[in-house]
């Protein structure tokens, strides 16, 4: 008789010996800095380590799990604050307190079926499956009893709820708009008194983001001995800053690159370092430091450059140092800058979020775009290919109505077709639709949806197009320009036909 599915995963015995903690009193830790603590007492009930200036922590009678996990949970702990970086580490601690508040940490070893069912729970956010789901590989890997390798395969196959790390940047204006740029540079240039460090640090923070992009950590990283003056013979100054970089898997310390500044740059630094170093002593390390000479947390300067910003007339929310960081991005981009030299001026392991700023339809030709989609005559060459009427959704049949997929998204409410009910249409739908002149699209459709799911696509082929070395001649990817153009017509055409409408019911 074969066993039950059940059965086959069944819990291990609970006689099974039980796991204990062996681990160092101390675990070295990586740090950023010289001057934030390099390990973490693992005989004390609350682990404590720092980034960023920010004290992370792990409670582990908080925690209540079962004697025997918790013993197993510290020894993974362990591990990852040695081979991780410490932010990695505390994601790791996050999906253990949501464990916590699970049925899983009632008992161990853990039940086949309970397990996979409590697994959905980790799935928002998608770090906390993450983390479990290294956890259990770890625990495996060491043959630790309760592990099973089969029930490891089948948590590696649940897939997160995935959200775009670059949604926000995708296709999409990103960064300061002109007259955003130009109360900036005002705000940068402006006169500070004299003996006034404190006010003078912030302007060279605000001065350095809209230079170089730097992330918030790396601004808390950046010591004294980073900043670099060459003087020529002619007695000009040339000033390079070497910017920590991230940290890679298997790195100690963060790599540092040289970033040329400008002069203007340069003196307020030299400037602020002479100002913090008469005022806290030669022995003061770090290029931004508060009241009390303490290197600035992330948090004080996220607060501080917001101040900036918003002294500006920039009021952009939840957007502090990643919208400067995403307008010097997005102005290389606009420049005709390659992907792989914005990563490298960003600091990117790869190209994958400067090659969301390179995109099917830049900034210019979004310009272009709106420019033309407002223009009589554009609106006339149009109308040659987009000859249905804009119809309402409540005057035509659900048998009329244009259905289908784009980008493996399913696109509805969008139009009517012209032709004859349950008469084949040679052409894709949505894709074909809006350059027919059967369509009729609807005055309120998703439009916009459609043209987002285009662009989406567009995208995947540039990236396809890119790695084959053929962007040039790629016709898909010109079928979908000419496409993305038409729905930009339909939804100005369909904008003004609302509001004409509501000028004559008034």
């Amino acid at each position: 008789m074969n066993k039950s599915a059940d059965q086959e995963h069944a819990s291990p015995s609970p006689s099974l010996p039980t796991f204990k903690f062996e681990g160092p009193n101390r675990v070295a830790i990586r740090t950023r800095t010289d001057d934030q603590p390099r390990y973490v007492d693992t005989r004390l009930p609350v682990w404590k380590w720092y980034d960023g200036g920010v004290v992370l922590k792990i409670d582990w009678v908080a925690l209540d799990l079962t004697p025997e996990f918790n013993e197993i949970a510290k020894s993974f702990m362990a591990y990852a604050l040695e081979k991780y970086a410490p932010q990695t580490a505390f994601m790791f601690a996050r999906s253990l307190v949501h464990l916590s508040n699970t049925d899983l940490a009632r008992y161990f070893p853990w039940d086949y079926q309970k397990l996979i069912t409590e697994l959905d729970s980790f799935k928002q956010p998608r770090q906390n499956l993450i983390g479990f789901r290294r956890l259990y590989r770890w625990a495996v890997d060491r043959g630790i009893k309760g592990f099973d390798q089969n029930l490891y395969l089948k948590i590696k196959d649940i897939k997160p709820d995935r959200i775009d790390p670059y949604a926000r940047i995708f296709l999409s204006q990103s960064g300061l708009e002109l007259d955003e740029e130009i109360q900036l540079l005002r705000r940068i240039d402006r006169h500070i008194p004299t003996g006034d460090w404190s006010e003078l640090q912030f302007n060279i923070i605000l001065h350095l983001g809209f230079e170089l992009g730097p992330r918030s950590i790396q601004f808390h990283s950046l010591d004294v001995a980073d900043f670099e003056v060459v003087e020529t013979d002619d007695r000009e100054n040339y000033y390079t800053l070497w910017l920590p970089m991230a940290k890679k898997v298997g790195q100690r310390r963060p790599e540092r690159r040289p970033r040329k500044i400008t002069t203007r740059l340069g003196n307020k630094i030299a400037l602020h370092i002479s100002g913090i170093q008469r005022r806290f002593g030669s022995g003061c390390t770090p290029l931004f430091v508060s009241l009390t000479g303490d290197r600035l947390s992330v948090i004080e300067i996220g607060a501080g450059l917001k101040h900036e910003l918003s002294e500006a007339g920039i009021d952009k929310p939840n957007q502090v140092t990643m919208l400067l960081r995403h307008h010097l991005g997005q102005g290389l981009a606009d420049q005709g800058t390659p992907a792989d030299m914005i990563a490298e001026l960003l600091g990117h392991n790869s190209t994958v979020a400067a090659r969301a700023y390179v995109t099917a339809t830049p900034n210019i030709a979004r310009i272009k775009e709106k420019a033309l989609g407002k223009s009589p005559s554009y609106q006339r060459i149009m109308r040659s290919l987009l000859t249905g009427e804009i119809v309402q959704r409540r005057d035509t049949t659900p048998e009329r109505e244009v259905r289908g997929v784009v980008d493996t998204q399913y696109i509805g409410d969008i139009g009517a077709c012209a032709l004859p009910v349950h008469t084949h249409c040679p052409y894709n739908p949505v894709y074909a639709c809006y350059t027919c002149k059967k369509f009729h699209p609807f005055a309120d459709g998703r439009h916009e949806q459609v043209k987002e799911a285009l662009q989406r696509e567009a995208q995947r082929f540039i990236d396809m197009a890119e790695q084959a070395g053929d962007l040039i001649h790629n016709r898909p990817l010109t079928q979908h320009q000419t496409t993305i153009l038409a729905v930009s017509a339909t939804i100005e055409r369909c904008r003004k036909h609302t509001e004409d409408a509501a000028d004559d019911a008034v």
